[in-house]
């Protein structure tokens, strides 16, 4: 994994992120709140909550909805994209940010949750075994994880149909192509994998229950019980 290459990347569209998520995600209700919207009939009263690969707190934003007084962790690698986390929870004194490469430290323990949203997937394999394993100890007795991320689809010519289908629609999304450009060699940075593969190295990592919760084309929602 290029974690300066990610970083540059990242810190570069910090600015614009939020207005073009849409854009780029096709199936965003469903993918940021109503798969997360299960949360509550797992737990109701989550305490620890750790977001990482933070960004500017998108996904961090649809939880806190539900869990307003748990003590909130946002990571990420991005300087940039913390700022905006940090301006769209000012005033809030139950949320500490730390800018660090979550894959090698996860600087948190005894979590109730632990989330991530379209980030994992830019981990080599090797990292994201080492990953999930300390995401498995962060969590403490009962804990949750849930990934919010993209996949590949579980054969080639399925995939295709799906890569296809995505830039149709994002070109018809009104994005400028200079910035459909921009995303294309993000893209470069992908390491995606099946959601299979993703539940079997979630269980590798010492999760027993671990479901694929949530799926549309490329992205999926996978839920983790330790």
């Amino acid at each position: 994994m290029d974690i300066d290459k990610i970083k540059e990347q990242f810190n570069n569209i910090a600015q614009n992120y939020d207005g073009h998520r849409k854009c780029f995600i096709p199936c965003f209700d469903d993918f940021y709140t109503r798969s997360v919207s299960l949360l509550k009939f797992y737990n109701d009263n989550f305490k620890n909550i750790v977001d990482l690969g933070c960004g500017t707190g998108l996904l961090t934003m649809e939880i806190y909805k539900l869990y307003n007084n748990a003590r909130y962790t946002l990571i990420d690698v991005s300087g940039d994209m913390l700022k905006i986390a940090k301006e769209r929870f000012r005033g809030l004194n139950n949320f500490e940010f730390i800018e660090e490469n979550y894959a090698k430290n996860i600087p948190a323990e005894n979590c109730d949750l632990i989330c991530s949203a379209l980030s994992i997937h830019h981990l080599e394999n090797g990292d994201k075994i080492k990953l999930y394993k300390n995401i498995y100890e962060a969590l403490g007795e009962n804990g949750c994880f849930i990934c919010l991320d993209q996949f590949i689809g579980g054969s080639k010519d399925i995939n295709n149909l799906y890569d296809e289908w995505w830039h149709s629609y994002i070109d018809k999304s009104g994005i400028k192509p200079e910035e459909k450009a921009a995303w294309i060699e993000r893209k470069k940075l992908d390491r995606e994998n099946t959601v299979d593969e993703t539940i079997a190295m979630l269980k590798n990592g010492g999760f027993t229950n671990a479901e694929c919760i949530y799926n549309f084309m490329k992205f999926g929602v996978i839920m983790a019980i330790k």
